[in-house]
């Protein structure tokens, strides 16, 4: 019997040494989310008007939760900074944001819609709200790179002086 057992152990240890060797990643074939998974990004950030002769940069967080696989749910915050040459203003920028998100494996594009608002020093607080357009490269099957660009109008002025934030980090679902 104890040998029978070892002769089993031999067996199915060589077929997993065998799988490793023929390169089979450690991880599953389906990268990127599921239903009920979190997400959490760090980004670096800018913002501009629309001539994009006003600019700041900053950082950003942000966590969601996938309702389902293609439907995430998140709120982003963020602290830019900007040096008008006098003085170094600070203000911040707060979105909720729902957004489809398609799955063609490594490559994830989406599509969301923002609403929240800016505030702080040197600029106008107001309650804006927009689309958002981004795609996220899984390099593994929890962590991604991506990039995003919005069009944040002002709920008060619709589709005039809009602001436009654009992204790039890293992000991981768990």
């Amino acid at each position: 019997m104890t040998k029978s057992l070892f002769a089993i152990s031999l067996v199915a240890m060589g077929h997993i040494a065998i799988a490793q060797a023929d390169g089979m990643p450690p991880f599953t074939l389906d990268p990127g989310p599921h239903a009920g998974n979190y997400e959490a990004t760090l980004t670096g950030t800018g913002q501009s008007n629309t001539d994009f002769d006003n600019s700041n940069f900053g950082l950003t967080g942000s966590v969601g939760y996938y309702y389902t696989k293609n439907w995430l749910f998140s709120v982003k915050q963020g602290l830019q900074v900007n040096d008008d040459g006098d003085s170094t203003l600070i203000n911040a920028r707060t979105i909720f944001q729902a957004a489809y998100q398609w799955d063609l494996a490594k490559w994830q594009p989406y599509l969301g819609m923002n609403l929240g608002g800016v505030y702080g020093a040197g600029i106008h607080d107001e309650a804006l709200f927009g689309p958002e357009l981004g795609v996220k490269y899984f390099v593994n099957e929890s962590t991604f790179i991506f990039a995003n660009i919005a069009y944040e109008m002002p709920i008060d002025e619709c589709c005039n002086d809009g602001n436009i934030p654009y992204s790039v980090g890293v992000g991981f679902d768990f």
